[in-house]
């Protein structure tokens, strides 16, 4: 059986700040950090065999917080990154839709084949994300692995999961940060979903204000 755990990156500046991040960085906020360190604590009893992250700061930061005491290598995987947002990167979307309003209409209504200016459409990235997934499902077979990554790209894998087409509104409705989401996997390569975007550890906690 292999096991599948994944997370979302803390909070960061830029997410409290509305801004755009794609592959940019942005620091851990005080929350973000606490969020990391409660998962941390919730996975304590958790034989992982592999985390696996997304090289941007703010997803590899998060698994060493996460990663805890475990005496385990955090291996980076490009395919993991969030979507390339291109010039839109560190903007605000009141900012975007000020200085690039006919664009952000266009990329809106077919977010699938518009790219962000530089940078990808949704199409590119869920098949980048489906790939990198593929590869991490086929390289740690029957091995316990976490992946962290970001909302866009754990969307894409809940996609993949769950059968179903990414709408264009994709965007607004991802995981909440340092949720933890568990997936089992047979020798026949079906899934399970066991339970997805779990809070319980944030329970009478800081993070919830």
């Amino acid at each position: 059986m292999t096991k599948i755990y994944f997370t979302r990156h803390g909070e960061t500046v830029w997410n409290r700040q509305h801004r755009f991040q794609g592959h940019k960085n942005s620091d851990l906020t005080d929350k973000g950090l606490l969020a990391a360190e409660l998962l941390a604590y919730r996975i304590e009893d958790i034989e992982l065999d592999y985390i696996v992250s997304s090289p941007l700061m703010r997803a590899y930061k998060t698994a060493e917080i996460v990663r805890g005491n475990k005496d385990i290598e955090i291996i980076k995987h490009d395919g993991l990154k969030e979507i390339n947002l291109g010039d839109f990167e560190g903007m605000s979307y009141i900012d975007i839709k000020k200085e690039h309003g006919e664009l952000l209409v266009e990329i809106e209504k077919d977010p699938f084949n518009n790219p962000y200016p530089n940078g990808e459409n949704l199409k590119q990235f869920y098949n980048r994300v489906v790939k990198a997934f593929k590869e991490i499902l086929d390289k740690y077979r029957n091995k316990t692995t976490l992946i962290v990554a970001h909302g866009g790209t754990i969307k894409c894998i809940e996609a993949y999961i769950r059968k179903f087409k990414l709408s264009s509104d994709w965007m607004g409705n991802v995981v909440q940060n340092c949720s933890l989401s568990y997936i089992e996997v047979d020798e026949n390569d079906e899934i399970r979903e066991i339970y997805y975007n779990d809070t319980t550890h944030f329970k009478g906690s800081a993070v919830n204000i």
